[in-house]
């Protein structure tokens, strides 16, 4: 039984919600047809930048919906944290006007990556992992990159080049297969002149060009025993991962995205379909409420850091988790916590968007409720 106060928040009724008692229930279909012996709730993140508070409400949210599914169902449960440190560190263009773009790990030191990570996500993790019973494990894109799971998929992914193509690249039918020039690091953005010279189960050999050396070839193996690094656009990305995903039985992988990825997942389900998987052996996906500005647009680092005039009104602490850390060092969790909370309290309030005045509004209340 659900024993959060019951505070003020006035949701319409949608189709989804219309269809539920409980947000949870949303994954009820799923436990049922796959049966899987432990439910996994994945969620990334690029570590380009302070988190907002749409960064730590998706986090927190896996978290309490990894704890309903383990109370509810009696499935155990945990969360997978995706660090995206391939996020672009800088982009350059060469005389012929051609973008190149260098990533986080290849310009950052380890420890500086491994303080950003510290600094703003494992402590918090950690403590929702206090929080709600709920373990979770990290790993950074360099790692899941290298892996034999996540280069065999990238493999199998190149026999359905003529369909794919358009569903990770629906404009222009390019494949984004990004390997940086392995003596400076820079890799052309949009991969125009990327050429797959030839390819089987084992590996890949792939004709690139770079900024400052030229024309040099990349090998990308099975086994991941090569040294290249293998960097995809976004939704080519997603497809190898959940490809990867569909394949272990024994798990259901949940992906928990900010509600942003709603608009997003329609060519990766097409690109999953044309590889033979079908809607029950793929991951199935969440969205969080996502929290957006007076213009509609939603919180974004890259608005944070370029600063943009629609956040002129945004309060810092809202846009800056260390700022609400700091505002509230004892409980910066528990006020999370307590959002999500009132999220999931009803599916009309789990399954929308808030402007940020609302959740300062909704904040408020938590005062008045203790």
């Amino acid at each position: 039984m659900n024993t959060t106060p019951t505070i003020r928040i006035n949701s319409p009724n949608t189709v989804l919600a219309n269809s539920l008692t409980d947000a949870v229930d949303l994954i009820r279909p799923r436990i049922e047809i796959n049966k899987p012996q432990e439910v996994v709730f994945c969620v990334g993140t690029q570590i380009n930048g302070i988190p907002h508070i749409g960064t730590y409400i998706v986090q927190c949210a896996s978290f309490m919906l990894a704890k309903k599914v383990r109370e509810k169902f009696g499935v155990k449960t945990r969360v997978e944290f995706g660090a995206l440190d391939n996020a672009p560190y800088d982009v350059v263009q060469s005389t012929g006007e051609v973008s190149y773009q260098r990533t986080y790990y290849h310009v950052l030191p380890p420890n500086e990556l491994n303080a950003l990570i510290g600094d703003h996500y494992t402590p918090y993790f950690d403590k929702l992992h206090e929080a709600t019973g709920v373990g979770y494990n990290w790993s950074t894109y360099t790692e899941t990159q290298a892996s034999p799971s996540f280069r065999k998929h990238f493999l199998k992914t190149l026999n359905f080049t003529e369909q794919i193509r358009w569903c990770v690249g629906p404009s222009s039918g390019k494949m984004r297969i990004r390997i940086p020039c392995p003596k400076c690091y820079y890799a052309e953005k949009y991969a125009d002149r990327t050429e797959l010279i030839r390819f089987d189960e084992a590996s890949a050999t792939f004709r690139c060009m770079c900024l400052n050396h030229g024309q040099y070839e990349s090998v990308i193996t099975a086994d991941g025993t090569d040294t290249e690094y293998l960097d995809l656009n976004t939704l080519y990305r997603n497809l190898v991962k959940e490809s990867s995903a569909a394949e272990d039985s024994n798990k259901l992988y949940v992906m928990v995205k900010g509600g942003d990825w709603a608009f997003s997942t329609q060519p990766v389900d097409w690109a999953l379909g044309v590889m033979g998987y079908t809607s029950t052996q793929v991951p199935m996906r969440i969205f969080s409420p996502q929290i957006v500005t007076e213009t509609g647009a939603k919180l974004s680092k890259s608005l944070v850091r370029v600063g943009d005039v629609s956040l002129d009104e945004v309060p810092e602490w809202l846009i800056d988790m260390g700022k609400f850390r700091q505002q509230n060092p004892d409980d910066y969790v528990g006020c999370m916590i307590w959002l999500v909370e009132q999220f999931l309290s009803h599916p009309r309030h789990m399954f929308r968007a808030y402007s940020y005045q609302e959740i300062i509004q909704i904040l408020k209340q938590k005062t008045n409720t203790h």
